[in-house]
Order: structure tokens, then C-alpha cells, then sequence
């Protein structure tokens, strides 16, 4: 399990350290606003305190999120915005590699698609081009294109059709329950502290091991004491599902 912190702005990387440390979590997925505004900010020197920071915690940086947070309807837009899009995520892409942390793509190409904006075809092109400019780290399998949301079914059949290792689902518990072949599409289960932890246990241990799980925290939810009693009773209820 790594801790997920959802809003950067409000909680940074040293911060989001602490709190993994406290409670007993060996990763973060840190938002890239917790770094910069953009990755192209950050020096050599930078990520070596970062890392460093890390170290000094006792924890890793599992993964960056929110590389392309208000910047993705770029990507389907012209061409001077797509080169620009593509420029920003070739940025974070080389942060990632120097932080030696994986990539989650929150963004595309499945929410354009699940909002009609993109025809599959044109998602799974799209897909393609960003997957090639991440370059070695996405042919290592370091990137994941996140399918999330609500409704379930549209996203696991829209991660079905693209058929691409790197293109797996992020679920909460609720959305785990409604999938046809969890086994087979999802790569990150996003708990948080009021999620059940005997049944997220439950479903957990039906994945196997091919699949991230993250306690996702941000704003007044980084309360460490609330998030410290429900991970107490999911690792009791949990036992080899939390996998630490």
C-alpha cells in the first residue's frame, strides 16, 4: 500500500514524506503540483533533495500524478497546443526517470472518449503518440494510462478495447465490485479512510498481485489519527490484502 495524496497544492512532497512515514506506508504517489507548477522547474539539484527527502523518511516515490491536470484538452486541440501538451509531458516523463518514479495518467485518452469527444480509434492513436513519447519508461511498463471514474462499465470497456498493458483501470472499492474481469484491468485501487476494510479485504484478495493499492488523502481527510485508526483495522481485517 502507498499513501495518495489528491491535492498538491494544499500538502507538498515533504509534508506528504512525514505523513507516509507516520503511517508506516514504504510510497507516495506525490500530484506534480506537490513538486512545481511545472515539471520543466525542477533541476538535477532539485530532484536530488527529493530524493534524498525521501530516503531520509524512509520512503520511495512510487509515482507522479496529475502530469497533465488541466493541460489534457490540449491533446486534442491543434496542433501548436498538442506539440505543447506532448513538450510538457516529455518534461515529466524525464522527472519521473531522474526520481526513478512511475508515471499515472489520470487524464487520457479515456476521459475525452467516455465524454464523446474522442472516437475510440482516435483515443487508441492518441494513446499510442503518448505512449511513444514517453519512451523507455512506458516500454519498461513504469507508465500507466489510468481509466477512472464512476461509471464502471464504460471504462472497463474502453480499457477492453484498447487491449495495451499500459493501459489499465484506477478504481475505488465501489467501482471494484461492478467490474466484469478485475483480474485482468485494473492497476490501482484507490481506498480511502471511509471505505469498509473487511470487505475491501475481500475484493483485494481476489486481484492477486498484479496491482498497486493507495490510501488517498488530501485536504482536511491528512488528518493522520483518523487515517492511522482505519489503516489499524484494515491491516487486521485485511491481513496479506494490504501487502506492505
Amino acid at each position: 500500500m502507498v499513501l495518495e495524496i489528491e491535492n498538491g497544492s494544499r500538502v507538498g512532497a515533504d509534508e506528504a514524506f512525514a505523513l507516509a512515514a507516520k503511517l508506516k506506508l514504504r510510497g507516495v504517489l506525490l500530484p506534480l503540483p506537490a513538486l512545481a507548477t511545472e515539471p520543466g522547474e525542477l533541476t538535477e539539484a532539485d530532484t536530488v533533495r527529493l530524493r534524498q527527502a525521501a530516503s531520509d523518511a524512509s520512503v520511495t516515490i512510487t509515482g507522479l500524478t496529475g502530469v497533465m491536470a488541466g493541460t489534457s484538452h490540449r491533446l486534442v486541440g491543434g496542433d501548436t497546443s498538442r506539440a505543447a501538451a506532448l513538450a510538457r509531458l516529455q518534461a515529466t516523463v524525464r522527472l519521473c526517470t531522474e526520481l526513478g518514479a512511475r508515471l499515472m495518467c489520470f487524464e487520457l485518452p479515456a476521459w475525452e472518449t467516455l465524454r464523446g469527444r474522442l472516437r475510440p480509434d482516435q483515443a487508441r492513436m492518441l494513446a499510442a503518440e503518448v505512449l511513444r513519447r514517453c519512451g523507455p519508461l512506458a516500454e519498461s511498463r513504469r507508465v500507466t494510462l489510468c481509466v477512472s471514474g464512476g461509471e464502471a462499465a464504460p471504462a472497463e470497456k474502453f480499457v477492453r478495447k484498447m487491449d495495451h498493458p499500459n493501459i489499465r483501470l484506477a478504481c475505488d472499492g465501489a467501482a471494484l465490485k461492478q467490474l466484469v474481469q478485475p483480474v485482468r484491468d485494473v492497476r490501482l485501487v484507490r481506498a480511502r479512510p471511509g471505505d469498509n476494510p473487511k470487505l475491501l479485504g475481500r475484493l483485494l484478495s481476489a486481484l492477486g498481485y498484479d496491482h498497486w493499492l493507495s490510501l488517498r488523502l488530501g485536504g482536511d481527510e491528512t488528518n493522520a489519527a483518523a487515517a492511522q485508526m482505519w489503516l489499524k483495522e484494515f491491516r487486521s481485517a485485511g491481513g496479506a490484502a494490504a501487502r506492505e
